[in-house]
């Protein structure tokens, strides 16, 4: 166990929005629906897997078990935040 780190997220309550062009990499972590599908980012994977917008979402699409893509049409968002406590920070 020596080898594993523990990190916690402390989500705000999400939000609907109306365009995913409102959701900002890094800061919000977002839930995607679409045809009774749903998927889930935490803020921080955009960042650190070096994706834009478009590439979480469309990464974001394919963890809902839909095409890549399937965001631009007939899909809805809600954002979120949360706030990262590691281990490291305790260190």
């Amino acid at each position: 166990w020596k080898d594993v780190e523990l990190e916690i997220s402390v989500l705000t309550p999400s939000r609907p929005i109306r365009d995913p062009d409102e959701i900002v990499p890094g800061r919000d972590g977002v839930v995607l629906q679409k045809g009774g599908k749903s998927a889930v980012f935490l803020p921080q994977v955009a960042t650190e897997q070096g994706w834009s917008r478009e590439e979480m979402l469309d990464h974001l699409s394919r963890k809902a078990g839909l095409p890549a893509g399937a965001w631009r049409e007939g899909a809805t968002f809600s954002v979120f935040q949360a706030e990262v406590f590691s281990e490291k920070d305790v260190e």
